[in-house]
């Protein structure tokens, strides 16, 4: 596999209209300051054309809300019982990536704001993840 990760991919989600940007090499941090703002248009072909050049090697994120059409829900909890209860009150998603702690899945952007759910102790339980988010990509 290339490991030119962002300059591999990127244009294949520009042309589907998604927000792709470059994130920190094995880091989920956008580079682009100001990135938020992808989550309502494309970045500008100038910007693109210079990440893919000056990042080729980042990896590649998507910021979420209105442009891409997306949200997305992350469970992040190891308690099954929890994960459980929170999968039987969602709708079945199209896209699902399983990670160490839980499961990110994406739904269609209806407006949705961003919203967080923590334990008594403050770690996260799930996140709902909309405009002024974003998600790393695999390729």
């Amino acid at each position: 596999m290339s490991k030119n990760i962002f300059a591999d991919n990127a244009q294949r989600y520009w042309d589907l209209g998604l927000s792709a940007i470059p994130l920190y090499r094995r880091e989920k941090r956008p580079i682009p300051e100001g990135w938020q703002r992808y989550a309502q248009a494309l970045p500008p072909f100038e910007a693109r054309e210079s990440w893919l050049s000056v990042y080729p090697d980042s990896n590649i994120g998507l910021a979420l809300g209105p442009q891409s059409g997306l949200v997305m829900v992350d469970i992040d909890t190891t308690d099954q019982s929890v994960q459980q209860a929170i999968l039987d009150v969602l709708p079945p998603s199209p896209w699902v990536r399983k990670g160490r702690k839980g499961v990110m899945m994406a739904y269609k952007f209806n407006g949705m704001k961003t919203f967080r759910i923590k334990d008594a102790n403050g770690a996260m339980i799930v996140e709902g993840l909309s405009a002024g988010t974003q998600v790393v990509l695999p390729p």
